[in-house]
């Protein structure tokens, strides 16, 4: 059966497409399918509504968004059997807004009328919105919390994002022209010797046949012609090496002073000159590690010599005396030699002196009179 198409490419109000010019073409195609492309910012809620009931009415019409939606224009859509929108379409709610005209000069009782007038149309723009607001939840399933939101965010939706809300049943692919392999292309590829791109069995049909192929390609299939079939000869022109660059192996790339190696089908091929870097790369690193093994030794044995050292040290410490030898540590060792220096007549240390006036009193104190150092 074939389809009606109704067109809306406009506003939605009683001045341009309106109910009645919906239900005009929607009774001309009773019984039958209908197409309603619409391409829309929307306009007059009252009349996006009355327009999905007579789409409801009729019962088999598919709504097709095309470039921009907006507002009432989405509305109407709910009243289809399915909506489809194009992949490169967008899609926008929002919450309604209702006319204002206030203007001069106003007194106390005047004001307070203007207040109580917009209080009013502020009431009726809420229930505005919650009447949307449940026509949205009830195509998508969202609660009124992502609703609300959703509508006072006002922003537009790609076909996908619409798809996931719930708003439309399916998105129409756009048109994308298929890459061919011209004439031109093939002799490109076959002159500097690269694999042709393979084409899948809907594609190799539109490709050209016969008399209509590239001399070179002629040429090729005539000199396979006179091998046996079971000729291993590489095909230049069909040859299916894959050939990439690995730029992962990046001490080697140093090495060879390039940005990766060249691998075809699996292998990498090096040359004499690229070996001798390598060689040099590694007997460089082979000296480093030798020296380093070398330093580390003689590091060894003068940390050991060092601790040897301070070993008989300390031993000759402890036979000095007891209170040495049971000392905690080489640092209290220290200090109780110190205490053993300080007790020896004229020996105090600079640590035991005493720098004020009874310093002479000390038990250690040194004759003036008959001290022959100072003689």
């Amino acid at each position: 059966m074939n389809e009606t198409v109704i067109t809306l490419f406009g506003s939605i109000d009683r001045y341009c497409y309106n109910k009645n010019y919906l239900k005009y073409y929607l009774d001309k195609a009773k019984g039958q399918p209908v197409r309603l492309k619409v391409s829309s910012f929307g306009g007059d809620v009252a009349e996006a509504v009355a327009m999905a009931n007579l789409m409801a009415e009729h019962g088999n019409v598919t709504v097709e968004f095309i470039s921009f939606n907006a507002s009432a224009a989405t509305i109407l859509a709910f009243g289809g059997k399915s909506i489809e929108m194009h992949e490169d379409g967008m899609w926008l709610a929002h919450k309604c807004s209702l006319g204002v005209d206030i203007w001069g000069q106003l007194n106390a009782d005047q004001l307070e009328d203007t207040i109580k007038e917009l209080q009013n149309k502020k009431k009726s723009a809420e229930a505005i919105d919650l009447m949307i607001a449940q026509k949205y939840i009830n195509r998508s399933g969202k609660s009124l919390k992502d609703v609300i939101t959703l509508m006072e965010e006002e922003r537009w939706m790609p076909a996908a994002e619409v798809k996931e809300w719930g708003f439309i049943d399916r998105i129409i692919p756009g048109v994308h022209k298929k890459p061919q392999v011209t004439n031109e292309i093939t002799d490109c590829f076959t002159a500097i010797g690269l694999p042709l791109p393979v084409l899948n069995a809907s594609e190799s049909e539109t490709q050209p046949k016969g008399n209509d192929r590239n001399l070179v390609s002629q040429i090729i299939d005539g000199i396979k012609s006179l091998f046996p079939a079971n000729n291993t000869s590489e095909d230049i022109s069909n040859s299916n090496t894959v050939i990439s660059m690995r730029k992962e192996f990046t001490f080697i790339n140093q090495i060879l002073n390039c940005e990766g190696i060249e691998e075809k089908d699996g292998k990498i091929s090096l040359t004499v000159e690229n070996l001798q870097a390598i060689n040099n790369a590694i007997k460089v690193a082979n000296e480093a590690k030798t020296k380093a093994e070398s330093d580390l030794t003689a590091a060894n044995t003068a940390r050991q010599t060092a601790e040897n050292n301070l070993t008989a040290v300390v031993n000759d410490l402890d036979s000095l005396s007891d209170s040495v030898r049971n000392a905690a540590d080489n640092k209290t060792k220290v200090q109780v030699i110190r205490n053993i220096v300080a007790k020896i007549p004229g020996t105090a240390t600079a640590s035991h002196q005493e720098s004020n006036e009874d310093s002479k009193f000390a038990d250690i104190a040194t004759d003036p009179i008959n001290s022959y150092e100072n003689e």
